[in-house]
């Protein structure tokens, strides 16, 4: 029964699990980061190559196709970006991290168990006196019993 290493394997279960907790958000924000930076994209290239393209394509092709092609090709650019945000994968501290919290679990669980068996050998060893305060009881009262005789 341990409870220094039970407390540091706490300690480190709970360490890795706020540094792989810190590595999830880390990439959410990345990917978060680059679909914003996607609509923003969209939305200034609609804009801007949108009315210098649309400008273009008017003469030739009329003010309809024109619009149709230029907002086509914004969107195209949209998924593009959004494609490339969507394929992040989180770094490789995040296996580290992983293994170092199951190792931690499992050193906490093995602390548990090697406790839990001290404390039940405690507890046999505690129902000991149980049993022999009562049986005491009842030999003191038999010797009272023939004294009174």
């Amino acid at each position: 029964m341990n409870f220094d290493q039970l407390a540091r394997n706490l300690k480190i279960l709970l360490r890795s699990n706020t540094i792989i907790a810190e590595i999830h958000l880390r990439h959410i924000a990345a990917r978060a980061g680059l679909f914003a930076f996607a609509a923003l994209v969209a939305g200034f290239g609609v804009v801007m190559l949108g009315v210098a393209l649309f400008l273009v394509l008017e003469h030739s092709m009329g003010p309809v196709w024109a619009a149709v092609t230029v907002g086509a090709g914004g969107l195209v650019l949209a998924g593009i970006v959004a494609a490339i945000g969507a394929t992040l994968k989180p770094s490789r501290e995040l296996a580290l991290a992983n293994q170092v919290s199951q190792s931690a679990l499992d050193a906490v669980s093995a602390n548990l168990k090697s406790t839990s068996s001290s404390v039940t050998q405690f507890a046999s060893l505690a129902a000991v006196p149980g049993l022999i305060i009562p049986a005491l009881t009842m030999v003191l009262g038999l010797f009272r019993g023939r004294r009174r005789n």
